[in-house]
């Protein structure tokens, strides 16, 4: 399908494409554009008002890559869900990045589709979002005026994961005491999309439960802590009673908002 005419930008620079994306009339960002050249195409097929204006992120060189320094790991908005996943650097509490960029779509999908697509798209049902919170990450944004900004991921999507401004970048703090477990349902045998996922990190000391965030991505809204579980968890003995226990500690605020598939 052919799309409604369209005027592409292709900033070199983060902070001339913040000034674009600030100033011009009906815009969209366009990262590895697996969401927006789908979402066009839909708006189109129902006939609804399309962008007139694209931004595309694909010529700026410093949004893409990965990298650790001082226990600190820094992944570039543009930096591809496939690099990620091969990334040599994902040890310890990081290693789940590898385990929800698998569960990404397929490969053709992820070597286009981009990190920071996947995070800023405001799509409730994508995977990475969760697993951020969990890992209490810091998302980076840069103004039209060249500021950074910088906010937790939890702040990020409890916003409505709305900005104006250009996501650059995230990172993480590399703790190999934090142990990560990453589940969910997807939606059918052929949609391959989680209807509910949570993502568990924490540590254990003395066989005991200690910093443990919840995040519940229930496939309606976008990602969330359970505030209600995690002090459920806190000081708990890490057992299977624990564990079943748990069951009647979480919060039904998130999961009775499950989509009705999912009921």
């Amino acid at each position: 399908m052919l799309l409604n005419p369209i005027s592409v930008h292709s900033p070199k620079t983060i902070q001339e494409a913040a000034r674009l994306y600030k100033s011009l009339p009906d815009v969209k960002l366009m990262a590895g554009g697996t969401f927006l050249l789908n979402s066009l195409k839909l708006l189109k097929r129902k006939g609804n008002k399309t962008a007139n204006n694209v931004v595309s992120l694909r010529h700026i060189q410093g949004l893409y890559g990965i990298s650790i320094q001082d226990g600190v790991l820094t992944i570039g908005a543009m930096t591809t869900i496939s690099a990620l996943y091969e990334c040599s650097l994902l040890k310890d509490n990081l290693s789940i990045l590898n385990v929800v960029c698998k569960n990404i779509s397929t490969n053709p999908i992820r070597n286009m589709a981009t990190v920071g697509g996947n995070l800023t798209c405001r799509y409730t049902w994508t995977e990475m979002g969760a697993v951020m919170i969990a890992l209490d990450a810091r998302m980076h944004f840069v103004s039209d005026q060249g500021v950074d900004h910088v906010m937790t991921a939890e702040e990020f999507f409890k916003a409505g994961a709305r900005t104006d401004k250009i996501f650059s970048h995230v990172t993480i703090i590399h703790n190999p005491l934090l142990r990560v477990s990453y589940q969910r349902v997807k939606k059918t045998m052929h949609v391959d999309v989680p209807l509910l996922a949570v993502c568990i990190c924490g540590q254990t000391k003395d066989k005991v439960f200690s910093n443990v965030w919840v995040s519940i991505n229930n496939g309606v809204g976008f990602a969330q802590r359970d505030y209600l579980l995690e002090a459920f968890l806190k000081g708990k003995a890490a057992t299977l009673e624990t564990i079943e226990a748990s069951m009647n500690h979480l919060n039904p605020e998130i999961y009775d908002k499950r989509s009705d598939d999912y009921k």
